[in-house]
């Protein structure tokens, strides 16, 4: 393989690992704003009371 195309194939596996890292960080905010929703609503139901 030429070194134009180990550039290439090294592009392309940082910019898959990047891609795969944003997603998996996406669905970790995700959950966590999902907590903190249910926790605010706990604090809200309990003030109510």
């Amino acid at each position: 393989m030429s070194e134009v195309g180990f550039l290439f194939a090294g592009f392309a596996v940082f910019w898959a690992g990047m891609f795969t890292y944003l997603v998996i960080l996406q669905v970790r905010i995700r959950n966590l704003q999902n907590q903190v929703d249910m926790l605010e609503n706990t604090i809200e139901n309990h003030d109510e009371i």
